[in-house]
């Protein structure tokens, strides 16, 4: 079971530069602000996955459109819509709304794994 959102509803990636800042997915649902905070989330990949190094946040899968993250609890499916999108954040076409969040979150120091 997961939370799923949509990427209108995407608000800000914080991506810091320093090591001890965070580095987090903020995001509107109808009432409030929330935060993914990407550090939580790789803790919770690497338990899944101990192998994997410690820097990756969650999965994505570019053919389905979406991207999987490892929060606290129960993840969070950030889902991308078919449509034509005008956003303040991610905009165009699902493909390029896509590779826009990929690249926000590689400026961090962390990552997702590719399903693809």
């Amino acid at each position: 079971m997961e939370i799923t959102i949509y990427d209108h509803q995407i608000v800000a990636v914080n991506r810091s530069k320093a090591e001890n800042e965070a580095n987090s997915i903020v995001y509107k649902d109808v009432m409030d602000l929330h935060n993914i905070d990407f550090e939580i989330c790789a803790k919770n990949f690497l338990s899944e996955y101990p192998m994997s190094g410690g820097r990756c946040i969650g999965e994505r899968n570019m053919e389905e459109g979406y991207f999987l993250l490892y929060t606290s609890g129960m993840k969070t499916k950030i889902v991308l819509k078919e449509r034509f999108f005008f956003g303040a954040l991610l905009h165009g076409t699902r493909r390029r709304r896509f590779l826009q969040l990929q690249k926000l979150i590689d400026q961090t120091k962390y990552t997702t794994y590719d399903l693809t």
